[in-house]
C-alpha cells in the first residue's frame, strides 16, 4: 500500500511545484518604448512636384485663309506682337477697297443732309436716316479694316514656340489654331496635397523649390490656388509660382516646363508643429487612431494609455508624422500595441547595447 501511495505524493508535489512556477512568472509584459522625434523634416512637408508654363496658349486666325508663310519653328522664342505666320490677304484687300468707297460715299451725302438739316431745308427723318447710316457703314469699314489687319497673326505674349501646327500654302479656317506657344515670364510647379495636408492650408507659412539639375539654389514660391475638389486619387493640385523677383535671372532661364522638383511647405510658427513616430506604434479603433502613451512608475515598471493622433502622412523612412497627443520626448510604445490594453502595467524591454548586435546576448 506503501508503495502505491508514492507515486501519487511525488505526482502532486511535481504538479504543485510546476502551478507555483508558472504564477511565479506572470508579471507586466515586457515592451519596447522609442522616444517621440522632433525633427528638421517635422516642422515642415516636401512634395514632388512638375514645372508648368504660367501662360500657355493656342494662337489661332481670326479670319479663313490660305496659310501664305509661316515665320517661326518649334521651339524658337518670340517677343509679344511678333508676326508669327501670315494669310494670304489678297481677298480682304479687295474688300477693304469696296468696303471704303461706300462709306465715302454715305458720308459725302450724311454730311449733305446733315447741312440741309441746319439750314432748315429738311426734316428731322431724313436727318436721323442719314445719321444712323453713316454709323453703319463706318463699322462696317473699320471691321475689314481689322479682318485685313487679322492676316498677321501676332504672338500675344512673350515666349517660345512649343508646336507647329500648320505650315505653309494650308487652308486654316478662322479659330483653327496653328501654333501653340508658352509664356517665357512666369514658370508654375503643381503638387498634389493629400487631404490632411489640404486641412491645415491655414498654416502654411513660406514655400520654397528645389531642382537636382541645380544642386544647392531654392527657388522662393508664390501660392497660386489650391484646388477645393480633390482628384480621382484623393489629392489636391496646389500651384505655385516661381517668385522670379528673388531669383538669379540666369538661374530661372533654367528651368523649363516640365522639369521635376521637390516642393517644400513650411509651417508658421504659431502653428502646432508635427513630430515623427514609428508606424508599428500606430494602430486604429473605431474610426480613430492612437498610440500608447508609457508613464514610469519606477523600479522599470510603468503603465500605458490610450492616446488619440492625428496622423498626416507617412514618410518614406517608416516613420509616421502625426500631431496632437504627443510630444517631442515622450515615450512611447514601439510595437506590438495589438496585443496591449489601456492602463495595463509594462516593463521596458531593455536596450540591446551596439555591441550586441539583434540583443541576442
Amino acid at each position: 500500500m506503501k508503495k502505491l501511495l508514492f507515486p501519487f505524493v511525488a505526482l502532486i508535489i511535481v504538479l504543485s511545484s510546476c502551478g507555483q512556477q508558472e504564477k511565479a512568472l506572470v508579471g507586466p509584459s515586457l515592451v519596447r518604448l522609442c522616444a517621440v522625434q522632433s525633427v528638421s523634416e517635422a516642422e515642415h512637408a516636401s512634395y514632388p512636384g512638375r514645372t508648368r508654363a504660367s501662360q500657355t496658349s493656342n494662337v489661332a486666325f481670326r479670319v479663313s485663309g490660305t496659310l501664305e508663310k509661316v515665320n517661326v519653328k518649334e521651339g524658337q522664342a518670340v517677343r509679344e506682337g511678333q508676326v508669327l505666320a501670315v494669310i494670304d490677304d489678297r481677298d480682304y484687300r479687295v474688300q477693304l477697297s469696296a468696303v471704303e468707297a461706300e462709306y465715302q460715299q454715305t458720308k459725302g451725302d450724311c454730311e449733305r443732309i446733315i447741312g440741309l438739316y441746319q439750314d432748315g431745308s429738311t426734316t428731322e427723318q431724313n436727318y436721323d436716316k442719314a445719321r444712323y447710316g453713316l454709323e453703319q457703314i463706318t463699322a462696317k469699314y473699320q471691321h475689314a479694316k481689322d479682318q485685313l489687319a487679322d492676316c498677321q497673326l501676332k504672338a500675344p505674349f512673350n515666349g517660345y514656340v512649343q508646336k507647329v501646327m500648320h505650315e505653309s500654302h494650308e487652308t486654316v479656317a478662322a479659330g483653327m489654331p496653328v501654333l501653340t506657344m508658352f509664356c517665357s515670364e512666369g514658370v508654375e510647379i503643381a503638387i498634389n496635397l493629400p487631404a490632411a495636408e489640404y486641412l491645415r492650408a491655414a498654416e502654411f507659412d513660406s514655400y520654397t523649390a528645389s531642382f537636382d539639375v541645380l544642386p544647392g539654389v531654392v527657388f522662393p514660391l508664390r501660392l497660386l490656388s489650391i484646388a477645393q475638389r480633390a482628384n480621382a486619387n484623393q489629392l489636391f493640385e496646389a500651384r505655385f509660382l516661381i517668385d522670379s523677383r528673388s531669383v538669379n535671372a540666369g538661374d530661372l532661364k533654367k528651368i523649363t516646363p516640365g522639369m521635376t522638383s521637390i516642393v517644400d511647405i513650411r509651417y508658421k510658427e504659431s502653428g502646432e508643429v508635427p513630430v515623427i513616430v514609428p508606424a508599428g506604434s500606430v494602430f486604429h479603433e473605431n474610426g480613430q487612431t492612437f498610440v500608447f502613451v508609457y508613464k514610469s512608475a519606477g523600479d522599470n515598471v510603468g503603465t500605458v494609455h490610450k492616446t488619440p493622433v492625428s496622423v498626416l502622412s507617412l514618410r518614406s523612412d517608416g516613420g509616421m508624422l502625426v500631431r496632437q497627443g504627443v510630444t517631442q520626448g515622450q515615450q512611447i510604445v514601439e510595437s506590438g500595441v495589438h496585443f496591449l490594453t489601456d492602463g495595463q502595467t509594462v516593463r521596458p524591454n531593455p536596450t540591446p547595447s551596439k555591441s550586441n548586435v539583434g540583443g541576442l546576448l
